[in-house]
């Protein structure tokens, strides 16, 4: 019987050693943490993307040194530099808050590792004890209560056993515990990387938000030269009108093949009803939410000061009568949300020397609106956004000497005064 108890010692040993190990290892591996750095990867994807855009505008506007450029395409420049920069750091942020994820992660299997490695140890020096006090680990117990010399061995083999037993458990554990510090360990140093670098971009953007506005003081300043500052202005003018019935005619367009999508599903359906014997169907959606008008749009920002009415005005700077304002612009302070104002499918997000950063939403029923003059945007040319959504930031882009919002409402393809389809 003695000659197979060490053996037997051996192999509850072992597995107790197994058992305890591979679920610590398993968590120290856990399937978040892959999703985490899948993640990171992707924002790393990203980074280069942009980078890659930068490089090609710094050559664009190196290459424009050395020619006589209007002031309409350096504006253009540095809206497009802020742009890249407030990507950057968006992006920046991003991997922060994900790397801050990976490192609780590993910082929360690190104490669990720790607290099964301290209620281990307690257990083993609570055995220990227990055993000296009963005597049945000393070696007086071990000397006077084994039956033969053979006896004695096989008691302490298991004394030595269980104790080599438990010292490689607290060994392997203590060496887990010690890689998982290791990786926490480099993801705090990546931390304070990416912290470095957001610091560095935010002060790129600062001297970008300079730049910005030494342009708009170049656009105060042509004031002593009426020539041009009308030249730009009709220009940036004539920019904005060729856009926005570029963008009436695509809206036009989009409607049209949305009306012959639902013809074309109708006359599916009546066919399909009139296959099985005939029978219909309804369907309804929600109403506005609450705040609309009674054509369904609210206000596309939290400000309400009109600062240009739409229609034929005179103009503030070339003092034309002829002017036709395509929207209303709207006061309000430079990165203030920007709404839908109705739900629907973004049609265009983009960049325009007039408009700056803008986005067009169709909401069906004939139904479009323009967002002009954004610091960003935060939606893409396909997209489905809510009404009410956020969708961008007010900013100054494009022909604009300070933050505001353009906002114009198109009806089956042409512009109509928005303050009349708005709460």
């Amino acid at each position: 019987m003695y000659k197979y108890r060490r053996v037997i010692i051996s192999v509850i040993a072992g597995l107790l050693v197994l058992s305890l190990l591979g679920g610590i290892v398993v968590s120290a591996f856990a399937a978040s943490s892959s999703e985490i750095k899948s993640r990171i990867e992707a924002l790393e994807q990203q980074e280069a993307q942009i980078a890659a855009q930068q490089a090609a505008l710094n050559s664009e506007i190196s290459d424009a040194k050395n020619e006589q450029i209007d002031l309409i395409g350096r504006k253009s420049q540095i809206d497009r530099q802020l742009k890249l920069t407030q990507d950057e750091i968006s992006n920046k942020n991003a991997q922060i808050q994900e790397y801050n994820l990976l490192i609780a992660e590993q910082q929360n299997e690190l104490d669990d590792i720790l607290q099964q490695q301290k209620e281990l140890n307690d257990r083993y020096q609570t055995r220990i004890r227990a055993m000296e006090e009963n005597g049945s680990v000393s070696y007086w117990s071990v000397l006077f209560k084994a039956s033969s010399f053979a006896d004695l061995l096989d008691r302490v083999d298991m004394v030595n056993e269980i104790a080599e037993a438990d010292n490689k458990m607290m060994a392997e554990l203590s060496a887990v515990a010690l890689h998982i510090e290791q990786v926490r360990a480099d993801l705090a140093a990546v931390k304070l990387d990416v912290e470095a670098a957001k610091e560095e971009l935010a002060e790129a953007e600062a001297e970008l938000e300079q730049e910005r506005a030494e342009a708009d003081q170049v656009l105060n300043d042509l004031n002593a030269n009426r020539a041009e500052l009308e030249a730009a202005y009709e220009a940036g003018e004539a920019m904005e009108l060729q856009l926005s019935a570029q963008i009436a005619a695509q809206e036009l367009a989009y409607n049209q093949a949305l009306a012959d999508e639902a013809a074309a599903a109708a006359a599916a359906a009546a066919a399909a009803a009139a296959a099985n014997g005939g029978g219909s169907s309804t369907g309804g959606g929600s109403g506005p939410s609450g705040g609309a008008s009674a054509s369904g749009f609210i206000w596309p920002c939290g400000a309400r000061i009109i600062t240009c009415r739409y229609g034929y005005r005179t103009h503030p700077v070339t003092g034309k009568t002829n002017s036709f304002h395509t929207g209303v612009d709207i006061g309000a302070g430079a990165g203030s949300p920007i709404y839908a104002a109705n739900s629907g499918t973004v049609t265009a997000a983009g960049y325009d020397g007039a408009y700056g950063y803008y986005v067009t939403i169709n909401h069906g029923n004939g139904f479009s609106t323009l967002y002009g003059h954004m610091t960003n945007f935060i939606v893409s040319s396909g997209q489905t956004v809510s009404q009410g959504q956020v969708i961008g930031y007010v900013g100054s882009t494009g022909l604009a000497t300070g933050p505001h919002l353009h906002f114009t409402v198109y009806y089956n393809g042409a512009t109509v005064n928005p303050l009349s389809y708005l709460p």
